[in-house]
């Protein structure tokens, strides 16, 4: 006679766990979870797991409920407390999601790993200050951690530290010259001279990095990037070409997907909007437009304003109008083409409570408050008739310039239309078309803004851009480079510095190998100078 079977081992239940996560089989990782909790109700698997997979099936009550009983019997559990951190900070609540980070570093001791994962989540809250704090106590226990030093390098560009920024990628490369991270950040931060250069190291670390490897992308954007410091263009483009390729081919982007995306919004907005009550009182002030338009520019010179306090990229609108979209046409929250069908039959109100409420613990202290999230483009009816008061800002750029510049970026795991020549010309042909739709039926509510207006006529510009705020001229919008705000963008360097123009014509020298992209936009009646 056999007796009852013993209950599966903490390690079954996290291999089991974990195997339904990589399927995305989320009711079967709960219920995992669950039986995890029932088996070993003291430990804290069952509990981390389960509200793990609470919050990335977007059930946020359940997942803090969860972390916070296990948390009533073992208080001082860091991973837990971390985990509550990240539950508090999904439900808006940033300043209680703080305090419990807080109280995962009290628990934390001295182990580098530990505080790397509170540094990590501090980066993910924005407050790099605090996280540059951590990762300095990690490196002081581990101090030749290369992870850390990178971690902690990306953390000083932020902050416009860039002599350690550069310090902290030397460090790493002592140990390992041919750290293709490292490599690029210190090409990023410095301009490659004939004399002080990086690319003899990049072109050997390239020759040794596996074919079409993550390696290997960097490598080809950082070679990009310096010949193209130090003029050789031919050899620029080829790098920027391979680097692109390789990105491209890790993705599944369907260009005629967003084709019919930007038509959908159209067709869901086909009037010129009413006027709309406003019930919040607030004037958001929205930044928008392609990455690498300029945005970051524009931010940072509204943000030298007395009365303006700049929130960064916000998820917070995209999050409300999905909130709705889910809640009033769940069928159609499901697919992009539906989602975005159903825009034009929202309603303010609710996307208004619901972004305020999100937004509430980064929009500071200030009377106004800057949101920079880039594809807020796709919803410029939506935000005026949540905030009737807010301006939107529109940065353009020639649309060549606008092109090569998104090109030779990279945009990890966002923006896939960016590395093909014909998709990103695709994609462009539609932003243009949707916010022509937008002026249209909004006349006069969207304020462009040229990134060469402002490169040109620095003052004349800023001058418009506080009028249509309704804002006085402050002589400290002028030195946007010394605003010492953080900056997570790809922008990062060149808004430290003061205004210059040698990247207004940058995209010239590559004008042959942009013709694709120039028919694109001809063909579809978007003037592209000559010049």
């Amino acid at each position: 006679m056999t007796g009852p079977m013993s209950p599966p081992t903490l390690a079954e239940f996290n291999h089991e766990i974990g195997a339904r996560m990589g399927r995305e089989d989320w009711a079967g990782a709960a219920a995992a979870a669950a039986a995890c909790r029932s088996a070993w109700p003291a430990d804290a698997t069952g509990w981390l797991m389960g509200s793990i997979v609470a919050l990335l099936t977007d059930d946020k009550a359940t997942a803090l409920a969860l972390i916070e009983e296990h948390l009533a019997r073992k208080p001082g559990d860091a991973q837990c407390l971390l985990q509550r951190a990240e539950c508090l900070l999904a439900m808006g609540r940033r300043e209680e999601s703080l305090a419990a980070a807080e109280g995962a570093v009290a628990h934390s001791g001295d182990l580098p790993a530990a505080l790397d994962a509170v540094g990590e989540f501090l980066v993910h809250a924005a407050d790099h200050r605090r996280a540059l704090e951590i990762y300095d106590r990690a490196l002081s226990a581990s101090p030749a951690d290369p992870t850390l030093l990178s971690k902690r390098a990306v953390i000083h560009r932020f902050l416009g530290h860039f002599d350690l920024a550069a310090a902290d990628h030397e460090a790493v490369l002592a140990a390992s010259p041919a750290d293709a991270e490292a490599l690029k950040g210190l090409t990023e931060l410095r301009r490659q001279t004939g004399d002080r250069n990086a690319v003899a190291a990049m072109e050997r670390a390239l020759s040794a990095a596996p074919a079409g490897s993550r390696d290997a992308a960097t490598l080809h954007f950082g070679l990009a990037k310096a010949y193209e410091d130090l003029g050789d263009y031919a050899a620029s483009w080829k790098h920027l070409q391979s680097g692109n390729a390789l990105e491209r081919a890790q993705l599944q982007y369907d260009p005629a997907l967003d084709r019919a995306v930007f038509e959908r919004i159209i067709g869901a907005f086909p009037q010129v909007e009413p006027a709309f009550p406003d019930t919040t009182g607030e004037s958001p002030i929205f930044i928008l437009g392609l990455p690498r338009s300029g945005t970051t520019l524009v931010e940072r010179i509204i943000g030298n304003h007395s009365a303006v306090h700049s929130a960064g990229e916000l998820s917070a609108l995209s999050e409300a109008v999905a909130d709705t979209v889910l809640r009033v046409a769940p069928d159609q929250a499901r697919a992009w083409l539906g989602y975005a069908g159903v825009l034009g039959g929202l309603e303010g109100g609710p996307i208004a409570r619901q972004y305020l409420a999100a937004a509430r613990t980064r929009r500071g202290r200030k009377p106004r408050f800057s949101d920079k999230a880039l594809t807020n483009f796709y919803y410029c009816a939506l935000i005026l008739r949540a905030f009737p008061a807010a301006r939107i800002i529109h940065v353009t750029r020639h649309p060549l310039a606008s092109c090569y510049a998104i090109y030779k970026a990279r945009f990890p795991g966002t923006f896939p239309f960016a590395y093909q020549l014909s998709e990103l010309g695709s994609y462009y042909v539609g932003y243009r078309k949707l916010m022509a739709h937008w002026h249209q039926i909004l006349p006069g509510r969207i304020l462009d803004v040229a990134y060469e207006g402002i490169v040109s006529a620095q003052e004349a510009t800023t001058r418009r851009i506080l009028d249509y705020l309704d804002l006085s001229f402050e002589p400290a919008c002028l030195d946007f480079h010394l605003n010492p705000d953080s900056s997570t963008t790809a922008s990062s360097v060149q808004v430290r510095q003061p205004l210059y123009d040698s990247s207004v014509d940058l995209w010239k020298h590559y004008a042959t190998e942009l013709a694709p992209v120039r028919e694109r936009l001809v063909a579809a009646g978007i003037r592209v100078a000559a010049d």
